[in-house]
């Protein structure tokens, strides 16, 4: 930004478990640092934050929230996540554009499972973090008990900076462990928890310069100065992570956090280089050629789209151009702006570390990498997590599919885990996402923004079909209605392949049997026969056929017939294959506090699920299983239902497996009903 160096600009996220007051956080900072004249709060639905409709009434996020302050001179720009699993693609976005992060921990319910994923997160982008225990004034807020949990799972990295004075209802401020302020008024408990703190700080700032061990070694002491440098290199490496505390509703802590931020947090100066995707790298200067990643989309009822993107390098001023270097295509714009809640404040310029949006881009959208057109660069595309449920979409009305696509297809703009396509096996529209409430959420925001009311049913199942012997069909096709008639005859042998070996036609004729030029209408005739087979009418996969005998006529011989006598070969042989219908089976990890194990594999078992092996996490387990997708449609709600909404789940496509022959007609019956319906 203007008249800001990039060495006094902090980029970050807000991360942790849905509850644990990531936006409380987000606004107690705008507070503090005047970016907003008032502390808002979410649940008296005055949040800066949380502005939509949908999370007023949730009271709680469902989108990152981009948003701009200062503090002692520096810029900062944080993006408040919501904690909730089901928008975790938008923790994702946040957490790729970002410099650090601050997880944030509920003081009652501790590091939970929303904690380690994303810290996880966190992990695999080398993000510098800090920790900020939340909620301290609430009745049976426990610091001691929360602290132990926090470096048990988030490792001994952790280290206090600042500690409560006063315990829950009495919670007054914070102590200091490096400056000493506050420390004599700490109650005895956590007096005792402080004893070394401060030693362990120093010996943490020592242990990142061979000279300031040596002189911390000789003299057992170390400028103020020094050990600040020091911590700052610590936490930028990853070898420290620093823990503050205090409550957001009550602003406590708050401002130490800040000073923390622009004292511990690296600068994108700091962080050095960027590279790009083709090996390159990106230095973070404001006179390099300009070059940025896109990160969220977002619809303004007053602005209409904002395209939000994070400055990697050079300077990009407001009415000019540049490239989309992903689609090869230039934009032009009008407006920059910086984001405060509601208000967008118009600048001239950004720079390297900002976060800023521009509003009606026509091209560009999320994942995208944008540059100056003299000097393209490309990113490394967005990782994103795989859904993992899925609904069919039915208009409640008739005729609006036309409406409902283009509606879904806005919302997939603005979130990138939202997905909706049309399922050509089964004829539905599936719209996909990371959990039911994600799911539904979309749902109303259709109704909301589209002005669309859509139903959500249970997907079918893409069942398929096989063959588990060898068998041979027949058909002699012969038609005479006068003139020229049609005449084919076809045999065929049909053979079981491996599982997921798909499908071959092998030409077996042999002494012209059938003329060369037929076999490609029989194989056409096969294939079309295939598309509904003969258990359920579900498609036929993984299997070999030969065509090694038949007959024509020269006159009424013709592609139709050798099409209509290899389809009905093909039924004919197929009745005889010992015909069996495939079930699509997935990998499922499934992550919950340790208590709660008993409960998920009985509830794995009841589903046909085979548990592959267990994993310990902390006081988190990590249960990873096979199951058949049929039993996974409802698996999301029970699973929140099961764990309180402290379990999360993930999964991904294995294999088809043979369906037990028990349950065979109970999926005859559920396609008769649907055919029926129609």
């Amino acid at each position: 930004m203007k008249g800001i160096s990039v060495e006094k600009v902090r980029t970050l996220s807000l991360i942790g478990h849905g509850g644990c007051g990531t936006t409380g956080l987000a606004d107690a900072m705008m507070f503090l640092s005047g970016a907003n004249d008032r502390h808002g709060r979410v649940d008296a639905g005055s949040s800066i934050a949380d502005t939509s409709d949908e999370e007023k009434e949730r009271k709680g996020s469902i989108q990152s929230h981009p948003l701009h302050m200062g503090w002692k001179e520096h810029s900062l720009f944080v993006v408040d996540t919501p904690g909730d699993a089901d928008f975790v693609g938008d923790a994702v976005c946040a957490l790729r554009v970002s410099d650090a992060a601050v997880v944030v921990v509920d003081a009652l319910a501790g590091v939970d499972v929303g904690t380690l994923r994303v810290w996880r997160l966190a992990d695999q982008r080398s993000l510098p973090r800090a920790v900020f225990i939340n909620k301290l004034d609430k009745e049976n807020a426990d610091y001691a008990k929360c602290l132990e949990a926090v470096k048990r799972s988030l490792g001994p990295a952790c280290v206090p900076v600042t500690l409560p004075v006063g315990r829950q209802a009495g919670l007054s401020g914070v102590a200091e462990v490096l400056s000493g302020a506050g420390m004599d008024r700490l109650d005895e408990d956590v007096k005792a928890l402080a004893a070394g703190l401060r030693e362990k700080l120093t010996e943490a700032a020592a242990e990142t310069d061979d000279a300031l061990t040596e002189k911390y070694l000789e003299s057992g002491t170390l400028d103020p100065e020094e050990v600040g440098r020091a911590l700052r290199r610590a936490v930028n490496a990853g070898t420290l992570v620093p823990v503050f505390c205090g409550s957001a509703d009550k602003e406590i802590g708050v401002a130490e956090l800040l000073d923390g931020i622009v004292g511990l947090f690296p600068s994108p100066a700091d962080r050095g280089p960027v590279k790009s995707a083709d090996g390159g790298t990106v230095e973070p200067r404001p006179d390099a050629p300009f070059s940025a990643f896109v990160f969220k989309n977002i619809t303004d009822p007053f602005v209409g789209q904002l395209t939000y993107f994070r400055v990697y390098a050079g300077t990009l001023r407001a009415n000019s151009s540049f490239l989309n270097a992903t689609q090869k295509k230039p934009e032009r714009f009008g407006h920059l702006y910086l984001i405060k809640g509601k208000e967008q404040i118009s600048v001239d310029e950004v720079g390297p570390g900002d976060i800023v949006a521009v509003p009606k881009l026509k091209l560009t959208g999320v994942g995208n990498s944008i540059s100056s057109e003299e000097h393209p660069v490309e990113f490394e595309p967005l990782w994103l997590p795989k859904t993992v449920i899925s609904f069919a979409v039915h208009a409640k009305k008739a005729g609006e599919e036309e409406k409902i696509a283009a509606g879904l297809h806005r919302l997939m703009q603005e979130d990138p885990t939202l997905r909706a396509a049309r399922n050509v096996e089964t004829k539905e529209f599936i719209v996909s996402g990371m959990g039911d409430v994600h799911i539904s959420t979309a749902q109303q925001r259709l109704k909301n923004k589209f002005n669309v009311d859509v139903e959500l049913r249970l997907p079918t199942v893409p069942y398929k079909e096989t063959i588990k012997s060898s068998a041979e069909g027949h058909e002699r096709h012969k038609k005479q209605t006068g003139g020229r008639g049609q005449y084919a005859e076809v045999y065929l042998k049909l053979e079981p392949a491996e599982r997921g070996a798909g499908f071959e036609f092998v030409d077996d004729i042999v002494g012209g049997a059938i003329p060369k030029g037929f076999l490609p209408a029989i194989e056409k005739g096969v294939r079309g026969s295939m598309a509904q087979g003969v258990v359920a009418g579900f498609p036929v996969v993984d299997l070999r056929v030969r065509c090694y005998d038949g007959t024509f006529h020269d006159v009424d011989s013709s592609n139709m017939a050798f099409e209509l006598a290899g389809s009905k070969a093909f039924k004919d042989g197929m009745a005889k294959a010992r015909p069996i219908l495939l079930e699509p089976i997935y990998v499922l990890e499934v992550t919950v506090p340790a208590d709660y194990m008993g409960a998920i594999t009985g509830d794995l078992n009841s589903r046909r699920g085979r548990i592959m092996g267990m994993e310990q996490m902390g006081e988190l387990q990590k249960i990873k299983a096979q199951v058949p997708l049929s039993e996974m449609l409802s698996y999301c709600t029970q699973l929140r239902s099961l764990t309180g909404g402290r379990g999360t789940f993930e999964m991904e496509f294995s294999s088809y497996e043979e369906v037990p022959a028990a349950l065979v007609q109970r999926v005859v019956a559920q396609q008769q009903a649907k055919k029926e319906e129609k």
